[in-house]
């Protein structure tokens, strides 16, 4: 079996797949080092024995080392990270390819085994990012902005009278209400937003491109875009899982 772990800036999410079937999905907050018991909370105890290999995605450098060590003490294998080196098909034409992260790397090669570029893919997590491949495989940028949750916790902490408060989708895009106004202003500004930008992007890679949208956050916008076409939350671990079969077959 194979695992993949996606580790992000406040949660780390698990993957198993046996054969091209995800058996099993689970997710935690991200600690500040990652424990054989973390992992132990993240696995469940009837597949341990079976993973085989581990693909891994981490945008927080400081737990890398003792996810490493956790995955080798657990599994008995050498996980393997993916970054900017990793290939993928996918060219990457950017300033600095260094700066590049781990989870958008794994989204692109995930959206690959979907689509032929030209493609976006869009990721609803802490930050909402866009990323663009043109119909010549050539990674050529994209976007970050915060996300959702970012936005109400600026709103909150900058702010003398607006509170924290629990996300949904308002009801109306009119609200009536402190809180329902907070939701109203960023639910909306979001649609509006993210469907713009999308437009803005096939402007330079194609209006044949196809949009794929992923992230835990996501949820709040499916079926509310209709420029997106296809939402799939499992993106970065069918990613994670291409590369690794696409490094076994070299």
């Amino acid at each position: 079996m194979l695992l993949t772990i996606d580790v992000g800036n406040t949660s780390t999410g698990v993957a198993i797949f046996s054969d091209d079937k995800i058996i099993s999905k689970n997710k935690l907050l991200t600690p500040q080092e990652i424990s054989v018991l973390f992992l132990k909370s993240l696995v469940k105890e009837d597949c341990r024995s079976q993973i085989n290999a581990v693909s891994i995605s981490s945008v927080v450098p400081l737990v890398d080392e003792s996810l490493r060590r956790s995955v080798k003490k657990l599994f008995d294998v050498e996980p393997y990270f993916t970054d900017y080196t990793t290939e993928t098909g996918i060219k990457l034409k950017i300033d600095n390819p260094a700066e590049m992260g781990a989870d958008r790397i794994a989204d692109y090669t995930g959206a690959l085994s979907l689509f032929a570029p030209p493609f976006i893919v869009v990721d609803s997590g802490t930050a909402i990012t866009f990323d663009i491949i043109n119909r010549d495989s050539e990674y050529i940028g994209g976007s970050i902005l915060p996300g959702v949750e970012l936005s109400i916790k600026s709103l909150a902490q900058n702010t003398a009278k607006l509170q924290m408060i629990k996300f949904g989708i308002p009801g109306s895009i009119t609200g009536t209400n402190t809180e329902d106004s907070i939701k109203a202003g960023i639910y909306f500004n979001y649609v509006g937003g993210l469907s713009y930008m999308i437009r803005e992007y096939k402007k330079d890679i194609g209006a044949e491109a196809k949009v794929v949208a992923t992230g835990g956050l996501i949820k709040y916008f499916e079926g509310k875009i209709p420029e997106i076409d296809t939402y799939e939350p499992d993106l970065i671990y069918l990613g994670l899982k291409k590369i690794y079969e696409d490094m076994r077959s070299k």
